[in-house]
């Protein structure tokens, strides 16, 4: 599971830049917030529907609850 954590602590890191800083995500990145609540904040946001690699990220999470 470690390297599972820190490629996906890597994937956040890539997605950060991409984010207005007052974006509620980036907000959440920030405050290094649970991997689930990131995920939540960017689904409510949108930024699911037009950055390919946050799907992986958004599985990983899903996963990670269950």
């Amino acid at each position: 599971m470690g390297q599972s954590v820190s490629d996906l602590e890597e994937l956040i890191a890539e997605f950060r830049p991409m984010l207005p800083s007052q974006s509620k995500t980036a907000q959440a990145i920030d405050r290094r917030d649970p991997f689930e609540e990131i995920a939540h904040k960017a689904i409510d946001e949108g930024y699911i529907q037009f950055v390919d690699q946050f799907g992986k990220f958004m599985e990983i999470c899903l996963r990670r609850v269950t």
